[in-house]
């Protein structure tokens, strides 16, 4: 079955928004590097009015720093700042998860279920671009499942910085990928299964291993060794 999610025309703007993030997660923008405009308009293809309403939505996602006379520089990696955001993260992924448990629709919970099989899929074949797109149509079903535009709004710029820090990370330490992969299929299944308890769990043990793989990465950036 295919989950038909929300149909929106998409405006340049978001097209910029998705292909700069993309550009950013993947690490084809350097942390650190600095860019024009009208240089990321050339990149892209893109209008620069686009591309300007786009920047401000990555800054506001704490992917770019505007730099005003000087351009726009990609948001380099702080340990200090990923400890911080996981605090947020474990709270409002913890609600919205139980949430979802709670208010999905037949519909989305076949999908939750789909999207755990195609994770499996992905983590058996090592494929960390496919593992990353699913994550992110994962957090977006999960968001509209959890029926609270606040909480889903509160937590959007973390994914982001989030996706980044996973691909960074995927093949730092194999085993612990898988947990976090695995960890994200026992989620989804706890949310279709609408037990509110066990999704509360499964988000808790999710962060947990987030948190102990991103210690190992930070350690690894920052010896030199990416």
């Amino acid at each position: 079955m295919k989950f038909e999610g929300k149909k929106n025309t998409e405006s340049l703007s978001d097209i910029a928004y998705k292909k700069l993030e993309t550009m950013i997660i993947t690490l084809q923008l350097k942390p650190g590097s600095l860019w024009s405009e009208k240089e990321l308009s050339e990149l892209l293809g893109i209008g620069r009015m686009p591309v300007r309403e786009a920047i401000k939505k990555l800054d506001a996602a704490h992917l770019v720093t505007i730099m005003p006379r000087r351009g726009i520089m990609i948001t380099e990696f702080k340990a200090e700042d990923f400890f911080l955001q996981i605090e947020v993260c474990r709270l409002l992924e913890r609600l919205i998860a139980t949430r979802a448990a709670k208010f999905a629709t037949p519909d989305e919970r076949t999908r939750f279920l789909e999207l755990a099989d195609e994770y499996e899929k992905a983590t058996i074949e090592n494929n960390e671009m496919e593992a990353i797109k699913i994550d992110n149509e994962f957090n977006e079903l999960v968001a509209d499942a959890g029926r609270n535009p606040y909480a889903s709004s509160a937590v959007a710029p973390l994914h982001a910085l989030a996706r980044r820090l996973y691909y960074m990370q995927y093949k730092a330490d194999t085993e612990l990928t898988k947990d976090i992969n695995y960890a994200h299929c026992d989620l989804m299944r706890a949310i279709a299964s609408g037990n509110e308890e066990l999704a509360a769990e499964k988000s808790d043990y999710l962060i947990d291993c987030v948190t102990k793989l991103n210690r190992l990465k930070f350690d690894v950036y920052f010896q030199g060794k990416m």
